[in-house]
């Protein structure tokens, strides 16, 4: 518990002394501390500010945990033993994020797409901690195993060194916590040097020129690069192909269809887990549909807010199966690779047999089109004149979509739709159904798999339903 509640406390350091930076860092006048001290001078003042800035902060808490330990250990060297180690700790936390933060600024000048990125992580930076959160639920971890993994950071040994002063109570060896001392002071001087190698690069060099180089770069080499076209062309028209490439360009500049995914999780986290637990049916399963409607969602949301500026010159030019063909394409091409990448590899360590993973992998790809299919037809239902401007999150340039419950609606409708094609496979991977069909002479392995077969045909055929009612819109669709 000792190395859990230190990594706790360095994480909120760091976080904390990272922002700190950042807001700090913006305030100082380069054009002024250039000429007049060195670039370690300023770099060590923002250091020493932060921590004392920190230090205010962790005083009295600091003074609360150490007097309470010595007083309930009754060994006064607890008390110096503890101020010494939030020392180290706060110190360390502070170099950490001083270097990180300034190291995340040039990376972002640097990079062409840098705010995107940024933007990105501020938006689903949380989801990394779900999946993890998933698979310790999926693979039965106890909470108690998972706190003694935090017995192997380097962080317990500043924990030691708090509990050095306890003596032969804490049972610590004097020379771990030592170790911590020694090991700090080898890294906060590291630290600080890129911490002035960082400043230097940000306010000595100028990144402009090579951002504008890069620009030109990615645009010539994504406007030459014709895999896609190469690959696809033998089976699929040109009209179709283009149109994906464009879908895929878009949603890469203006990741519009990405902010949608956040409905699929909040869905999946009302209505999916409580589901699958009545139905005691596996997470593995419940992943593959999240997966697959998330993707479908990025590139068929929205189809006519998305293209409404240059709709009369599509409607005049594109035919509706290539339009919605399109559409769809874009979706397989990004669902086909991450869906196996994801699934296939949590196939092998989970208990599912390799026919199994198949299937699945081949659920979730079926999901994403049909995802795609029909969220693509209800897009098409929605009049043009009904679109009004509204602020974009990736983007200054107003965008255009539809306002209030309208604008979620369709999303809901594509949820239940492909909800109830899932359906088979949820009862045919529910231990409930198939717990009582192997009495009965019918072998679990086949019960699951034939359920996963089922909802594949049904998406196949809502897919092909939908995707023709999305083509007779298209066609009808009026201005």
């Amino acid at each position: 518990m000792v190395s859990l509640a230190v990594a706790i406390v360095f994480v909120w350091l760091v976080i904390r002394s990272s922002s700190l930076t950042s807001r700090r860092f913006e305030q100082l006048a380069p054009d002024a501390l250039l000429t007049t001290v060195p670039v370690r001078a300023v770099v060590l003042g923002l250091t020493l500010f932060i921590l004392a800035r920190l230090g205010a902060v962790l005083a009295v808490p600091t003074l609360g945990v150490a007097i309470g330990l010595a007083l309930g250990t009754g060994s006064p060297g607890i008390a110096i033993s503890v101020i010494v180690a939030i020392l180290i700790l706060t110190t360390l936390a502070v170099g950490v994020g001083t270097a990180g933060r300034l190291a995340s600024i040039l990376v972002g000048r640097r990079l062409v797409r840098g705010n995107l990125y940024k933007s990105l992580l501020v938006l689903f930076g949380w989801v990394p901690f779900l999946v993890l959160f998933l698979l310790l639920r999926e693979f039965s971890i106890p909470i108690d195993q998972l706190i003694t993994w935090f017995d192997w950071l380097p962080l317990v040994l500043i924990g030691d060194l708090a509990l050095l002063g306890a003596g032969e109570q804490a049972g610590v060896e004097p020379l771990r916590g030592l170790g911590a001392i020694a090991a700090v002071a080898l890294v906060v001087p590291f630290l600080l040097g890129l911490t002035t190698v960082f400043t230097r690069r940000l306010w000595e060099t100028d990144p402009g020129g090579s951002t504008q180089q890069s620009t030109s770069s990615q645009e010539d080499s994504l406007g030459n690069r014709d895999w896609l076209g190469g690959l696809l062309s033998v089976h699929i028209p040109r009209p179709t192909i283009t149109m994906a490439r464009e879908r895929l360009l878009t949603e890469r500049r203006v990741p519009r269809g990405l902010l949608n995914t956040a409905y699929v999780v909040l869905i999946v986290g009302v209505v999916g887990f409580p589901l699958f637990a009545i139905f005691a049916a596996p997470g593995f399963l419940l992943l593959v549909f999240a997966l697959g409607i998330a993707i479908g969602i990025v590139f068929g949301s929205e189809p006519i807010s998305k293209s409404y500026k240059v709709l009369p010159m599509l409607l005049t030019t594109i035919r509706g199966r290539d339009f919605v063909g399109g559409h769809v394409l874009a979706s397989l091409i990004v669902g086909i690779p991450l869906i196996t990448i994801v699934v296939v590899p949590l196939g092998v360590v989970s208990d599912a047999s390799f026919v199994e993973t198949i299937v699945l992998t081949l659920t979730g790809v079926v999901l994403c089109a049909c995802t795609a299919s029909v969220n693509i037809a209800f897009g098409m239902g929605v009049n043009r004149e009904d679109l009004v401007p509204v602020p974009g999150f990736f983007t200054n340039v107003p965008l255009y979509g539809e306002m209030g419950w309208a604008a979620f609606s369709g999303l809901i409708k594509t949820f239940a739709v492909v909800s109830v094609v899932l359906f088979p496979a949820l009862l045919g991977n529910s231990q409930l159904i198939y717990g009582q069909l192997e009495p009965l002479g019918f072998p679990t392995a086949i019960v699951r798999i034939g359920g996963l077969c089922i909802t594949i045909l049904l998406a196949l055929g809502v897919s092909k339903i939908a995707f023709g009612i999305a083509v007779n819109r298209y066609h009808n669709y009026a201005l």
